[in-house]
């Protein structure tokens, strides 16, 4: 589960790099500038998710029958990563469904 007892401080630090990892691959700058912030670090994981959902529905989108669902798939990604930028501009630390439990499951 997520350690919801944060400094104040760190989720104040960590909140611009948290809501950059929503955008396409920009998570990464979280792992390399706030590699310790435990805040961004949460929300990069997610952002990996997503990053690899858009992806991935990018290449199935070439495939003729599933190109559409892929393509429903990514604009739900997209309202998924605005919903992220949202949660972490406000300081939350809360798991956005399924995206949040895979990105629990990763190791970084």
């Amino acid at each position: 589960m997520v350690d919801k007892q944060l400094d104040l401080n760190e989720v104040k630090q960590g909140a611009p790099f948290a809501a950059l990892s929503y955008i396409f691959c920009l998570w990464i700058l979280a792992f390399i500038l706030k590699k310790d912030n435990k805040f961004a670090s949460f929300h990069a994981r997610q952002g990996i998710v997503i990053f690899v959902g858009n992806i991935s529905c990018f290449a199935l989108s070439f495939v003729p029958l599933l190109g559409f669902l892929a393509g429903m798939v990514q604009v739900t990604l997209m309202f998924v990563s605005i919903y992220g930028i949202y949660l972490s501009l406000t300081g939350k630390m809360t798991p956005i469904p399924i995206v949040g439990d895979i990105a629990q499951k990763l190791v970084v």
